[in-house]
């Protein structure tokens, strides 16, 4: 069976070459009350709130958005163009001034060379940081444009790499483990996330008694809220630990999007090294700077916002790629468990397949909206550090609220593309109405799965941080020459990546999550078939969470 429906087949099902008896919900797309099992709407006024559900069906075979893939690739091609042309140039020049002859020195001053580049590189990225922006090196706000190689030990760079593959390996360890506990211990999850951030907020709270009336002001109202959101959600914990219960079930059935979750780590790290590399040398020369990091003019304002969508573009497109990977299985073992069954199913296979070639302009698209609006909101950021005001501050609440839009969007939409192959925009219209008819708009904003999720990345980061940490303190490493700074160039790296990291991973449970919300809003009747103890239990506290809501 090379697909888990086929809506032009009008013959039995077979199943493993044996002929069976159709079952009373059918993929039949021919009829407008017949959605992929979903239960037939009667009347307007059962469980329709008047949305216009166009019913998912499989989409040829073709390549969607085609045009912002090779967007996509075109832009790669210039920065490739960019990073050969202008970092062999920033390299030599910064070997020439240190003394070091490019052709014949190299290879005995590698390592002090090799110190000096990736330093110069950091403090010059630093000020446009994608995730930092606006932070300025230790030494000082001019040291984005010139540095102190005497200050920056010949080492500093290799213990830097040496700690964070050692993190790389704790975050893949705990988080394997906390991913294993959460299948086991839903339902204490979610209750500790909701504790946590009450403890969190009440912690700030006491902080800002010393600091301000009005920070206590606001840290009393915070702590107010978050109890009082704790109170609302409690009694719909069941259902968000089953919505978890179920996605984890469905991964840990392919554990093979397990390597491609995983897998996607390295390449961030790659190809985070590989933007800072052309964002450093493409500002060292169109800034006309030195080998000493002395720079005769401030970079090009445009040329900053097109490498920060560059990075932005690219990153989201990474991650999208293990989403829409993602929804593609979990349809596949919502619909016909024996494709989606194995370590290496056919369902991961195809998936993959299906998310790097028809669909991957569905998902270039996608990114790139939100890409831009980041890129404007990491710029914004920048220039209220040089100079705020309240113009700057509205502007980036708008953007935040933007993206935050966007994002929200593109949730869903990608889980019909990776089921279905529908083009980008074709699948949020299509996404959207269906939760409208189901009447779930109010059930989708539920987050609390979510919350546990964050939580666990922020923990896994805080621990490898702190490993970090003690094995730099135990080795006698040193970055610069003040302990207490050399302690937070150990040990914020760390938690920034490893907690991005992992949140990377942590995305194959809430891409299922997303998907398994869609696919009850379609299938039902599918579900309770192939998966009736899931089914069941879905059923009983999804009726307890949301008795106004849930029909079925």
């Amino acid at each position: 069976m090379s697909s888990y429906y086929n809506y032009n087949d009008t013959s039995p099902p077979v199943v493993q070459g044996i002929p069976v008896k159709q079952p009373i919900h059918i993929y039949n797309h021919n009829y407008i009350n017949h959605g992929i099992g979903a239960p037939e709407i009667h009347s307007p006024t059962q469980n329709n709130n008047g949305g216009n559900w166009t019913k998912g069906e499989h989409q040829p075979r073709r390549c969607n958005d085609a045009a912002f893939a090779i967007l996509f690739y075109a832009h790669l091609g210039v920065l490739v163009w960019t990073t050969a042309v202008f970092a062999p140039r920033m390299a030599m020049e910064v070997a020439e001034s240190n003394g070091l002859n490019y052709q014949r020195d190299l290879v005995e001053g590698q390592r002090g060379l090799t110190s000096r580049v990736l330093t110069w590189m950091i403090q010059r990225v630093k000020s446009y940081d994608p995730h930092a922006i606006g932070q300025r090196s230790l030494e000082g706000e001019d040291s984005v444009y010139s540095f102190d190689a005497t200050s920056i030990g010949t080492n500093d760079i290799g213990d830097m790499m040496l700690l964070l593959g050692i993190s790389a390996v704790v975050a893949l360890v705990i988080s394997t483990l906390a991913l294993t506990f959460m299948i086991r211990h839903a339902q204490l999850l979610i209750k500790f996330a909701l504790l946590f951030n009450i403890a969190s907020v009440a912690l700030f709270t006491i902080g800002s008694l010393f600091l301000s009336p009005f920070a206590a002001i606001m840290g009393i109202f915070l702590t107010g809220m978050t109890i009082w959101y704790a109170y609302i959600v409690w009694g719909r914990i069941p259902f968000a630990a089953c919505n978890l219960v179920t996605a984890t079930t469905a991964v840990r059935g392919n554990l093979g999007l397990s390597v491609l979750a995983y897998s996607s780590l390295p390449l961030m790290l790659g190809w985070s090294a590989w933007w800072m590399l052309s964002f450093a040398s493409t500002i060292y020369v169109t800034s006309g700077c030195d080998g000493q990091g002395n720079c005769q003019g401030e970079a090009n304002g445009f040329v900053i916002f097109l490498m920060l969508l560059s990075f932005h573009w690219t990153s989201s497109v990474i991650r999208n790629t293990v989403h829409v990977t993602v929804a593609g299985v979990v349809g596949t073992w919502w619909f016909v468990p024996t494709e989606a069954s194995s370590f290496c199913s056919s369902a991961v296979r195809d998936s993959y397949l299906r998310s790097m070639t028809t669909s991957f302009g569905s998902i270039c698209m996608g990114s790139l909206l939100v890409a831009i609006v980041e890129a404007l909101e990491s710029m914004v950021r920048n220039e209220r550090e040089e100079s705020d005001g309240l113009l700057l501050c509205l502007l980036q609440c708008l953007l935040a609220c933007l993206r935050d839009v966007i994002e929200y969007f593109n949730t869903w939409a990608y889980v019909f593309v990776g089921i279905y192959g529908y083009t980008f925009l074709d699948a949020g219209k299509n996404v959207l109405e269906l939760f409208k008819t189901r009447g779930w708009t109010t059930i989708i904003t539920d987050n609390l799965a979510q919350s546990v999720l964050t939580m666990l990345s922020a923990a896994v980061g805080l621990i490898t941080g702190l490993v970090a940490l003690a094995i730099a303190h135990g080795q006698g490493m040193m970055f610069g020459s003040e302990l207490g700074a050399s302690a937070a160039a150990f040990f914020l790296p760390c938690f920034n990546l490893i907690s991005y990291s992992t949140t990377q991973s942590m995305t194959l449970v809430s891409s299922a999550v997303n998907t398994v919300i869609v696919c009850y809003a379609e299938a039902p009747a599918e579900f309770q078939t192939n998966h009736p103890k899931l089914s069941d239990d879905m059923r009983a506290t999804w009726r307890q969470a949301w008795p106004e809501e849930f029909f079925y």
